[in-house]
């Protein structure tokens, strides 16, 4: 027949037999900045129908989890910008993860921090190019400091 091995001997492992325990999903490549060091000002993005769906991210973070990982950090492009991002949140959010994480540029977090923390958010990771708010609009050349804060 067709035998499955328990799960916990179904495990994701490198080369090096340990367990992959931790993956970034990447859910846009699209983003609210154009900071200098990552994007042109004139970028041209994936079209739509090569980026995954929310479906399709969260059937991979469930298949990563199945075989054992235990944490996953949504990121992007700004994972924010994505369309219904609360939607896979809520999901990836019943998977039992010892930790969910997203890395935000922080541009939305005034109206997405506690939604996201509802939605099943562990913790955030916020970049921040710096503290200097004329430094800051000449790295992301679209971003307000005061916005991010």
């Amino acid at each position: 027949g067709n035998r499955t091995l328990p799960m916990s001997q179904n495990k994701l492992t490198d080369r090096f037999g340990r367990t992959v325990n931790y993956v970034r999903l990447s859910v846009t490549d699209r983003c609210d900045f154009r900071c200098v060091y990552c994007m042109a000002e004139d970028m041209t993005f994936l079209p739509r129908q090569q980026v995954l769906t929310l479906e399709e991210i969260a059937r991979v973070a469930r298949s990563f989890v199945d075989l054992g990982t235990e944490k996953i950090r949504l990121t992007g492009g700004e994972p924010m910008v994505r369309k219904d991002i609360l939607e896979l949140v809520k999901e990836i959010g019943t998977y039992g993860l010892r930790d969910f994480a997203m890395t935000t540029n922080g541009s939305q977090l005034a109206t997405m921090a506690e939604p996201l923390r509802k939605a099943g958010m562990h913790r955030l990771n916020i970049s921040l190019d710096s503290l200097d708010p004329e430094k800051f609009r000449n790295i992301t050349r679209t971003g307000k400091l005061s916005q991010v804060l």
